[in-house]
C-alpha cells in the first residue's frame, strides 16, 4: 500500500577548516560514532557519507575534510579538493566554524568555495563552551551572518543546539518524492564498509597515540575479518612511509603498538558487542599514498 504523505529530501554538507569539530558534530547528530575524530588536523581524509531519518524526511549529509591553507605532500592535496567536490552536489551547505579560535586563512578558503555556491547555507558557531572571556572570538565570524540563510550556536561535544541545527537543515532542504513502501525502505545508516570502518578506527588511534609527524605518514589496511562465533579475528596493517616512523609506531618493547591496538580493540569491542581479537602489524610502503590517490 502507497503513502502519499510529501517529505523533505535533500543533501547536507558539512563544510570548514580542520578541527572546527565538523565530525564530532556528524557524531551528534546522528547521535553514535560514524566518523573518527582526535585534535590533529585533517583527520578525516575521505568523505563520511550518513543518512539521518525521522518522520519529516531524509538528509543524506556529508561529513568533508578539513580545507587547510597550504598543502605540500600529494595526500593532503588530493584531501583538499575533497570539499568543492561536495560542496557542489549540496541542497543546504553546513558550514562549521570554532568560535574559541581566531579567524584564518584556513577559514578564507572554505569561505572561498561557499561564496561560489547557489544553494541554502547555514553558519554554525561551533564550540560555544569553549568561547569564554579571552577564548571567545565570535566577533571574528558576525560579519558572515549576512551571506547565511541561517545562523546557530552549538556545541558539538556537549550536543547542545544539535537538534535546533537539524530543524533548520530540513526547514531549508527542499520535498522530496512521494514516499511509497519501496523508497521508505530503511538503509545502512553509513555507507562506509565495516571494513573500511575497522579502518578508520585503528587508524584513529594512531592520531591519538603517535607524535604529531606520524599519524600523516600513516594509513591502516585491513586484511582479514572472521567471524570465529566466540569472537571476530580481525587482521590488519599500519602503514608507514619510513622506517623511522615504523619504530616510532611499534614503540619502547613493543608498547605503543600495544596501546593503539588495545584501544582500538576496545571501541570495536563497545560498538559491536563482541569480543574482538585484534592482530595488528606495522610495514614501511614509501609508496602508500601514490596508491592510494590512485584510486
Amino acid at each position: 500500500m502507497k503513502s502519499n504523505k510529501r517529505t523533505k529530501f535533500g543533501k547536507a554538507v558539512i563544510v570548514g577548516r580542520p578541527n572546527t569539530g565538523k565530525s564530532t558534530l556528524l557524531n551528534a547528530i546522528m547521535n553514535q560514532k560514524v566518523a573518527i575524530t582526535s585534535p590533529l588536523p585533517q583527520t578525516t581524509r575521505k568523505n563520511i557519507e550518513v543518512e539521518y531519518n525521522d518522520e519529516r524526511g531524509k538528509i543524506k549529509f556529508t561529513d568533508t575534510p578539513g580545507m587547510m591553507a597550504q598543502v605540500k605532500d600529494l595526500m593532503s592535496k588530493r584531501i583538499n579538493q575533497e570539499p568543492g567536490k561536495q560542496a557542489r552536489l549540496a541542497d543546504v551547505i553546513v558550514m562549521v566554524v570554532d568560535i574559541s579560535r581566531p579567524k584564518s586563512e584556513e577559514e578564507n578558503k572554505s569561505i572561498g568555495l561557499i561564496r561560489k555556491l547557489k544553494c541554502k547555507k547555514i553558519l554554525v558557531y561551533n564550540k560555544i563552551d569553549k568561547a569564554i572571556g579571552s577564548k571567545d572570538h565570535l566577533g571574528d565570524y558576525n560579519y558572515l551572518e549576512e551571506e547565511f540563510d541561517k545562523v546557530i550556536d552549538v556545541s558539538a561535544i556537549k550536543g547542545k543546539n544539535v537538534k535546533g541545527l537539524i530543524n533548520l537543515i530540513f526547514e531549508l532542504l527542499p520535498y522530496g518524492k512521494v514516499e511509497t513502501e519501496e523508497n521508505a525502505k530503511p538503509k545502512p545508516v553509513i555507507s562506509m564498509s565495516s571494513t573500511e570502518f575497522v579502518e578508520e578506527i585503528i587508524r584513529e588511534k594512531c592520531y591519538l597515540f603517535l607524535r604529531d609527524e606520524v599519524p600523516y605518514n600513516t594509513t591502516v589496511k585491513v586484511g582479514e575479518i572472521k567471524d570465529k562465533k566466540k569472537l571476530i579475528y580481525v587482521k590488519a596493517t599500519i602503514k608507514t612511509t619510513a622506517d623511522k616512523y615504523k619504530k616510532m609506531i611499534i614503540g619502547d618493547k613493543g608498547r605503543k603498538i600495544k596501546e593503539i591496538g588495545y584501544n582500538a580493540r576496545k571501541e570495536l569491542e563497545l560498538m559491536s558487542q563482541r569480543k574482538i581479537y585484534l592482530e595488528l602489524q606495522v610495514e614501511t610502503d614509501k609508496h602508500w599514498q601514490e596508491v592510494e590517490i590512485e584510486k
